[in-house]
């Protein structure tokens, strides 16, 4: 950590916040990670090495915690109070960051897990029917036609590479610059749809209440390229 030699609590912050990559582990953590495989799939950029040493530094601080997983081999990571108190200033960074210096989405930066992930955890269940729902979202800008499912069950949502469901209830299309740029509000679901960038196939319930249950990030309101077209 590096001490700025203020008696100052934004520099004490600052000193255990601001290295790099600890404030998106927080953020990980925060959106339900707990696993170090976990961290790994949704910050590939980040080397195995610095992810360790981040964390070790976190528990140190007490910000996080490590627990040995119950009959199971390995470990998990779990936020203290403390880390939980983090939440509130993530969001106002991510509110302030999409507002003045996330200037426009760049394709290449987007991460397919993450964002499978993040769409299963905006939904709306409140607005799905009773029961089941699985959503399966055909990705076709990358090397090999990649599909993600996401199972409703019970008011949660997880995703799974195979359909562990016996039906799929929607089918999503489309390239992952199209889910990224839906879902940090630089286009409008109804826009692509019109434009073909979006394709959609489900029961007419699905397809009238799409942007009912169907959820974008809680930054994208803030974005200034927001598009309502």
């Amino acid at each position: 950590m590096y001490d700025y030699e203020e008696a100052c609590p934004v520099s004490r912050a600052a000193s255990v916040l601001c290295e790099r990559w600890t404030l998106q582990i927080i953020r990980e953590m925060l959106l339900g990670a707990t696993r170090f495989s976990e961290f790994q799939n949704y910050l590939p950029r980040m080397s195995p090495t610095l992810l360790n040493t981040r964390l070790r530094t976190l528990e140190k601080q007490g910000i996080i915690v490590r627990k040995k997983k119950a009959d199971k081999r390995g470990y998990e990571y779990q936020l203290t109070s403390c880390g939980r108190q983090l939440g509130p200033v993530i969001k106002e960074m991510g509110k302030w960051g999409i507002r003045w210096v996330f200037d426009s989405m760049n394709p290449e930066q987007l991460n397919l897990s993450a964002i499978i992930r993040d769409y299963a955890i905006a939904l709306n269940t409140d607005q799905l029917p009773a029961g089941d729902t699985t959503i399966q979202f055909t990705v076709t800008n990358v090397d090999v036609v990649v599909k993600r499912f996401v199972l409703v069950r019970d008011g949660a949502a997880q995703v799974c590479e195979e359909n562990i469901s016996n039906d799929v209830d929607v089918f999503i299309t489309a390239t992952l610059e199209t889910l990224g740029k839906i879902w940090f509000g630089e286009l409008n679901m109804l826009s692509a749809q019109k434009q073909g960038l979006l394709k959609v196939v489900a029961a007419p319930f699905y397809m009238n209440n799409l942007s009912k249950w169907l959820g974008t990030s809680q930054f994208a309101p803030y974005n200034n390229h927001n598009s309502d077209s």
